[in-house]
């Protein structure tokens, strides 16, 4: 009898409901009989597992929804996972599976990211599918978000924590459609599970994977985004950080892998300069990124981001170079320049520079 993919595909399914096992359990047993069926039987020994038929109305369903399941063993599986020690059995997709074929870059960073780290990181991802990489991100807020949106005139995958059909966070659905329509999102994570905090740092090893090459900008010292570059120097992947400055917290991490030997990013010809791929699109040669500026869109708007930087400034003393305006005046401004990202307030009495 003639095993389909789909009957592979509930086996390993089944597998991995069974509690604590996951990836390096499956693969320890594997290696032992090289051989999924065989797989099966042996976790159905040991655990008392179910036959597979739930399992195959499962996929079959989903598969209707538009959800698609790829085993490790079809071709369709991208080989650039199998460099993982716990590469995942199955991964699960909504989109065009093909851009798992293309060249890849990842391109993460931090939630809470300042006005200049998300327009760098958009420019940088656009001017990167440009010439032909698929950008690779967690679909996050802040510079997750802004490498999707740069690279939304070509191409670029998302990689879930959860299922894929478990959006975290919810403010980005407009974009997370976009993605499930005219791009790829993929995870590890069947549908219908839940992102939990457990599961970032499994979705963070994926993303390594993928991609020929990491860009980082505004990681903290403790953050997703480090322990993304860290699965990528166990690969061997190049890492390239966007150096930000000495006082931003947001910075240090990036900054600190500069320090460790990681390429200092501030425009994408770093980047192709050190990965650069047969079938690059024909483009204009890409000039690095001018110096970013930020206009108010009023003149006491601007006149509180000229007095600005990238060093706490205390209200008091902004309020202060600002005594020919009303103090409710500048109050207001503040709040509309923090809800723009233009500025963000480290304490309740001091402000900085986005």
């Amino acid at each position: 009898m003639t095993i389909t993919h789909l009957h592979k595909q509930a086996m390993v399914h089944q597998i991995l409901k069974i509690p604590r096992v996951g990836p390096v359990t499956f693969w320890k047993e594997f290696r032992k009989c090289k051989d999924v069926s065989a797989t099966f039987q042996s976790f159905q020994k040991n655990f008392g597992i179910n036959n597979i038929e739930a399992s195959v109305a499962e996929i079959e369903n989903w598969t209707r929804l538009g959800i698609i399941c790829i085993g490790f063993w079809q071709s369709n599986f991208p080989k650039q996972l199998k460099r993982l020690h716990d590469t995942p059995p199955l991964i699960w997709v909504i989109g065009k599976i093909d851009l798992l074929n293309l060249p890849q870059m990842a391109i993460v960073g931090g939630r809470n990211a300042s006005f200049h780290g998300i327009k760098f990181a958009q420019d940088l991802s656009h001017q990167l599918s440009e010439y032909g990489f698929t950008i690779v991100s967690g679909l996050a807020r802040g510079v997750d978000k802004a490498a999707h949106l740069g690279a939304l005139k070509n191409s670029t995958i998302a990689v879930l924590a959860g299922g894929v059909d478990k959006l975290y966070p919810r403010e980005n659905t407009a974009l997370y459609e976009q993605l499930c329509q005219n791009h790829l999102v993929i995870a590890e994570m069947p549908p219908g599970v839940e992102p939990t905090s457990e599961l970032f740092p499994r979705r963070n090893r994926i993303i390594a994977a993928l991609s020929s090459g990491i860009c980082i900008i505004e990681a903290a010292l403790k953050s997703g985004s480090l322990l993304t570059a860290k699965y990528g120097l166990d690969i061997g992947l190049p890492i390239f950080a966007c150096p930000g400055h000495p006082y931003d917290s947001r910075a240090k991490g990036s900054n600190k892998l500069i320090k460790d030997g990681a390429y200092l990013l501030d425009n994408a010809l770093e980047v192709i300069e050190q990965i650069p791929i047969l079938k690059a699109r024909e483009v204009k040669p890409i000039q690095p990124s001018p110096a970013m500026t930020i206009v108010g869109h009023n003149v006491l708007c601007q006149e509180i981001l000229n007095f600005l930087n990238h060093t706490p400034v205390k209200i008091e003393d902004l309020l202060g170079h600002l005594a020919h305006y009303a103090t409710e005046q500048v109050l207001v401004s503040l709040s509309e320049l923090e809800l723009k990202n233009a500025i963000y307030r480290p304490s309740a009495d001091s402000v900085v520079l986005g």
